[in-house]
């Protein structure tokens, strides 16, 4: 099953060139056992960036993550990852 992707993540990510960093916050699917998609998904990462910067919140079932474009695109397209949100909004924007 495909994640759904905020709007604001996707034209981050299509803005963004392989390597530049892009911050995302990905929701886990319930149905999972969410420590192991996360651990999984965070092995990935740190393989891909050695400089990914990842902080797993179980409590809510969410990983966050500050990547290279190409370590959140490679993310958010496994199946253990429901939702995928931006976690920096475009400068000078406030909500």
């Amino acid at each position: 099953m495909k994640a759904d992707i905020d709007p604001a993540l996707a034209r981050q990510l299509d803005a963004a060139h392989a390597h530049d960093l892009v911050e995302a916050v990905l929701l886990l699917r319930q149905d999972d056992p969410q420590s192991e998609a996360a651990a999984s998904l965070m092995r990935q990462a740190s393989d891909e960036d050695a400089n990914a910067e990842l902080n797993y919140l179980p409590r809510i079932g969410a990983l966050v993550v500050r990547a290279q474009s190409q370590v959140i695109r490679m993310l958010i397209s496994q199946p253990g990852v429901e939702l995928a949100s931006a976690n920096q909004r475009a400068e000078g924007l406030y909500l």
